[in-house]
């Protein structure tokens, strides 16, 4: 004798032994795991090598100047976050206060470091820097 209905758990009963209770998730189930990650903001996905790639909303453009003086454009349209390494913590831990800590953080993630990195940040759209902080951040839990 078993209950059949998806929605919940299903309980047999076998001869001459105990009930044994089965839980399972309906297949269409949005509350199913999948995997031991933590969610993602919108326009973010967890990478085979565990980095983590934000498409942005809208492409930052940079615009400066080649060698032979022509104008240059490049659009940056998304970034690849990674883990940190001790010595990125180092960097990120000796900032003076909260907004420079926070922007070293998400530099040392993406590799987008120094002046240039610092401009792509500061020209994107807000949503997007806050996504690349929430993503930057899950690589500071231990739990990991």
């Amino acid at each position: 004798m078993s209950d059949t209905n998806t929605d919940t758990p299903t309980v047999s009963y076998a001869t001459n032994s105990d009930p044994v209770v089965t839980l399972s998730a309906p297949e269409n189930s949005s509350a199913a795991v999948t995997d031991d990650q933590p969610p993602l903001p919108k326009n973010a996905a967890w990478q085979a090598d565990g980095s983590v790639l934000l498409t942005l909303r809208q492409a930052v453009i940079q615009s400066g100047f080649d060698q032979g003086g022509s104008a240059t454009s490049n659009a940056v349209q998304s970034v690849t976050f990674r883990p940190f390494t001790g010595a990125a913590m180092l960097r990120i831990q000796a900032q003076k206060n909260d907004a420079q800590r926070g922007l070293v953080m998400i530099q040392e993630s993406s590799g987008l470091t120094g002046p240039v990195g610092a401009d792509v940040f500061r020209k994107m759209d807000a949503r997007d820097f806050i996504a690349c902080t929430v993503i930057a951040s899950i690589f500071t839990d231990p739990g990991l």
